[in-house]
């Protein structure tokens, strides 16, 4: 299975903690699992800007820590980036996805997922609950991926298929 991770999983990598999940839900899943797992090249972006607010606030997240979950982001073997720019796809689903979710970045890579994947690991459920409330946007992911699926939070709940 094909497996895209949402930003939050790797926030751990930079030092910061997400409620509910374990620190090292990540690197567990990386060691137990067969599956192939991927992320955003916006999860780059969204993971730097967010270590960046950290900073700011004089946490105890430095830019080293920052640098360091970058890197290690970055040249973990099992890990492989996903670009959004390389599937025309990717982009019309965005822009469908922006109609009923503010937050741009999760657009691209929610359909960057759906475009690619077979699954994502996410803890936005207000964005699944958007979706779900939208038929016409369930049909469009359904015509992309008929088995995509959204597993939350911890991963303890079996993943979810859209209904039609």
């Amino acid at each position: 299975m094909k497996i895209l991770c949402d930003t939050t999983y790797f926030l751990p990598l930079i030092k910061i903690s997400i409620e509910g999940i374990p620190n090292n839900l990540l690197l567990e899943l990386l060691i137990e699992s067969k599956h192939d797992y991927f992320f955003s090249e916006l999860s780059i972006f969204e993971m730097a800007a967010k270590g960046l607010k950290f900073i700011i606030k004089e946490t105890e997240v430095t830019l080293q820590d920052v640098m360091n979950g970058l890197d290690a982001m970055q040249n973990d073997s099992r890990l492989q980036i996903l670009s959004w720019s390389n599937n025309p796809l990717i982009l019309e689903l965005a822009s469908k996805l922006r109609a009923i979710h503010q937050d741009t970045i999760d657009c691209f890579i929610f359909a960057t997922a759906i475009c690619n994947c077979d699954f994502i690991i996410t803890m936005d459920h207000n964005f699944y609950t958007r979706i779900t409330k939208d038929d016409s946007i369930i049909k469009e992911i359904k015509s992309l991926n008929k088995k995509f699926r959204f597993w939350f939070d911890d991963l303890s709940k079996d993943p979810i298929l859209l209904k039609t």
